[in-house]
């Protein structure tokens, strides 16, 4: 009995032993240390945006303290003195410094959460405020020294500094504005798809699919003219008419993402039910009707 105890521990040895060397063992190990370096680096870059964002916000904290000796100061009466003056530069100079570092962070947050999604687009958000505290900045600043411009006749003698000043951050409102254009084009870039119906005749004289009697259609996704499709906005397209009683799928879209359904005429309709999933193969819908 003790023998045939020993003979079986031997056989479960040999046995794990075969596992750990089998191609299929060493193929799961690879894809699970590849998957945790993966989700170790995507932790790494978030805490590294993290960082940036609080160095961001703590800038502006000071710039809003400065601000309030600059309010005072614009609205204070009699002659300014030397002192003052300089202390008045001084806080301009500071917050023209931290501005056109703020702007560089915000460009550096924006160019790494393009093309990233899950828990870099959670701070979209934050950084769309950012860049509106970044232009609420700017303009209050060229508000104070409107104000303190007109106050005293001895600022006359900053006056040169100032309109320095006043060029850096007219400058950063309007590249903060042509910014968050670009933003907005960059998202609704990213937000629109292409869709196209017809016959497999017309399919094929329009360059989009390939195919023969004998062979099935197949897509031609090289130089694929986008002009030659309806162009939708992903976010508000729901359902996709295609006017005809009968309509397949050409192209490539999770089965679970949408259904085919019929209205009142019986023609189909294809009911988008996962936008983000429907589109995340192609941006590019193909089907064949008839």
């Amino acid at each position: 009995m003790k023998k045939l105890f020993v003979g079986c521990f031997c056989l479960l040895a040999l046995a794990s032993c075969n596992v750990k060397n089998s191609d299929e063992y060493k193929a799961l190990q690879a894809q699970r240390d590849s998957l945790l370096q993966v989700s170790a680096q995507g932790n790494t870059e978030l805490a590294e945006m993290n960082s940036l964002i609080n160095d961001v916000e703590e800038n502006f904290r000071q710039i809003r303290e400065a601000e309030k000796y600059l309010t005072i100061e614009s609205k204070s009466k009699g002659e300014m003195s030397n002192d003052t003056k300089t202390r008045v530069r001084d806080n301009f100079e500071m917050i023209n410094e931290i501005l056109k570092k703020n702007k560089a962070d915000i460009d550096k947050l924006n160019q790494r959460l393009k093309g990233n999604s899950g828990q870099m687009a959670g701070l979209k958000s934050t950084i769309e405020r950012l860049n509106a505290e970044l232009t609420e900045r700017a303009n209050t600043i060229s508000e104070l020294q409107s104000s303190l411009a007109t106050r005293d006749a001895q600022i006359a003698s900053l006056q040169t500094d100032v309109k320095s000043l006043t060029e850096n951050v007219d400058n950063l409102s309007t590249q903060t504005a042509e910014q968050a254009s670009k933003i907005k084009e960059q998202d609704k870039e990213l937000n629109t798809a292409y869709y196209m119906f017809g016959t497999s005749k017309e399919l094929k004289e329009a360059k989009v699919v390939t195919g023969g009697f004998l062979a099935s259609n197949k897509i031609l996704n090289e130089g694929i003219e986008k002009s030659k499709f309806i162009k939708v906005d992903i976010r508000d397209t729901q359902s996709i008419p295609v006017y005809d009683k009968k309509a397949k799928l050409l192209s490539d879209h999770p089965k679970d993402s949408y259904t085919l359904d019929k209205d009142a005429s019986g023609k189909v309709v294809i009911k988008v039910t996962d936008y983000k999933r429907f589109w995340s193969l192609t941006k590019f819908l193909v089907v064949e009707v008839g």
